[in-house]
């Protein structure tokens, strides 16, 4: 996707997210098969996070460059708005460059497998993490807790928060330091890219400092 849309989503965990491909396949259609991504979140002195805002170069089938925003107005109960401008980015090594040229400097790393399903009101994204599995719903506020329920799932578990905060929150019930990336190892790593059967690795991956 290329241009400026306001983003409606929320998270809900998993056990195992392959379980709700056959309803899927019943609601929908397959948009994009198992892949694998590799997210590099930039900031400059912490100035984009305290502002709720996020700098994300995505290497996965293709590679993006994405800021996000809040957007403005009052939200939903479980369920996060922002104002997203995503561009298409042909080399990814030189926009890290780029980007770090501008005093921008990775902040995060995280790794995902994820399949997207387009549903008649939204889409629906499969996540693998190294910390778990979920369903992420993306549609209008007041579809998702339709799509939640055809999903079999509970509406009332919907959660706003990002990747990246629910890692803390799983390193903290799991009694485990903080640690800001979250990444498979090798062997994880090829477990899954041969049992999902995807791609091994995204577009222009390297390993950010």
């Amino acid at each position: 996707m290329n241009g400026v849309s306001i983003e409606h989503e929320a998270k809900f965990r998993l056990g195992d997210c392959r379980d709700m491909e056959p309803r899927l396949r019943k609601l929908g259609r397959l948009r994009t098969p198992w892949h694998f991504e590799s997210n590099t979140v930039y900031d400059r002195d912490g100035e984009l996070a305290a502002s709720g805002r996020l700098l994300r170069l995505r290497r996965a089938l293709t590679s993006t460059l994405t800021f996000k925003e809040p957007a403005p107005g009052a939200g939903t109960s479980g369920v996060k708005s922002r104002i997203e401008r995503e561009s298409d980015i042909a080399d990814p090594r030189a926009m890290d460059s780029i980007l770090r040229g501008l005093g921008y400097a990775p902040r995060l790393r995280y790794e995902k497998f994820r399949s997207v399903w387009e549903l008649p009101q939204g889409l629906v994204f499969l996540d693998i993490l190294p910390f778990g599995h979920f369903l992420e719903i993306e549609a209008r506020p007041d579809c998702i807790g339709t799509i939640a329920q055809e999903m079999g799932l509970d509406p009332g578990h919907a959660m706003d928060k990002s990747y990246h905060s629910l890692h803390q929150s799983w390193r903290r019930q799991q009694g485990l330091p903080p640690m800001e990336d979250f990444v498979f190892d090798e062997a994880e790593h090829h477990r899954l890219t041969t049992s999902l059967g995807c791609i091994a690795r995204p577009q222009g991956e390297y390993n950010a400092d």
